[in-house]
């Protein structure tokens, strides 16, 4: 894929993998995608996209643990936490190219579904005390109970008891 330079909204330090620095690309339609050099490589690659950040550096630390994330500057800043439940996505969806994943930022907590990188549907919410309260929910029916067990399983992470949809 060759994305030309009026594609692209931002570029930023990911980390370095194997001594090479790791890009991480944005597009002006809010893709990420993770460019760099693999060892044994002599052109960079796209070694991972989505469409949050965060899920992008998971997916590189996963497919490859020699990668050491970028430590960011901002001291405020507070390192995401992603998490994979696609375990909760139907067989088919899996094989279609479905995932799902949660991102959390200090109390805030974002589900999105993806279909090969792309977002198609999201949850955002907060963690409130002891509960996750969804504000917004954008998400296919077909990925309801996908949500409810990724929310459980975020809910036993995170130590939350209880769920409610606010609005």
């Amino acid at each position: 894929m060759q994305i030309s330079p009026n594609e692209i909204h931002s570029i930023q330090e990911a980390g370095i993998l194997d001594g090479s620095p790791i890009k991480l690309v944005r597009t002006k339609g809010g893709f990420f995608i993770g460019v760099g050099k693999p060892r044994g490589k002599h052109k960079e690659e796209a070694l991972a996209a989505g469409s949050h950040p965060a899920i992008v550096k998971y997916n590189i630390e996963k497919a490859y643990p020699q990668f050491q994330p970028a430590m960011m500057k901002s001291e405020g800043f507070v390192e995401p936490i992603v998490e994979k439940h696609s375990h909760f996505l139907s067989d088919e969806l899996r094989k279609s190219g479905h995932d799902i994943y949660s991102v959390q930022t200090s109390e805030r907590v974002e589900f999105q579904v993806t279909k090969l990188g792309m977002q198609v549907g999201e949850a955002t919410g907060r963690v409130q005390g002891d509960t996750i309260v969804f504000e917004n929910i954008k998400m296919p029916k077909e990925f309801t109970r996908a949500l409810a067990g990724a929310t459980v399983e975020k809910a036993v992470s995170c130590g939350a008891k209880k769920a409610k949809i606010e609005g």
